[in-house]
């Protein structure tokens, strides 16, 4: 309902029903053409002048006849790690233990280099049991 001189109250529209939708007589339109599309795409699928097209075409039956190939869903919510403060904002104990905590990435990546270097050789050196 209006409140004075057309001005709506909020959270309420002025036209509750909306826009009247035309898709029902597009999609009944549509569907009177459905033997002769499929007999196309049939036709290109067989005969189509390069494989692009012949591929596009069955691609496009079997979508139609089958729906389109089911995706998997990643259901985990990893969430990036937040950017670090800028320097200038960090107080001297914040500034440490980003310090510290690069430090120590920095030792474990050379521990896991180490590693791997190790299991080379060891899996390389052929050892003698007579």
């Amino acid at each position: 309902m209006s409140t004075r001189k057309g001005v709506w109250k909020p959270g309420q529209s002025g036209n509750p029903k909306g826009r009247p939708s035309i898709k029902g007589e597009v999609e009944t339109l549509a569907r009177t053409y459905t033997v002769e599309a499929l007999e196309t795409l049939a036709d290109l699928m067989r005969n189509g002048a390069s494989d692009s097209v012949r591929m596009a075409a069955a691609n496009a039956l079997l979508n139609r006849g089958w729906g389109l190939p089911r995706q998997a869903i990643d259901g985990s919510l990893a969430l990036a790690p937040a950017p670090p403060k800028p320097v200038n904002r960090m107080t001297l104990e914040e500034i440490e233990a980003e310090l510290a905590m690069l430090e120590e990435e920095e030792r474990l990546a050379k521990l896991e280099e180490e590693e791997e270097r190790l299991a080379l050789v060891e899996g390389s050196v052929e050892v003698d049991c007579d």
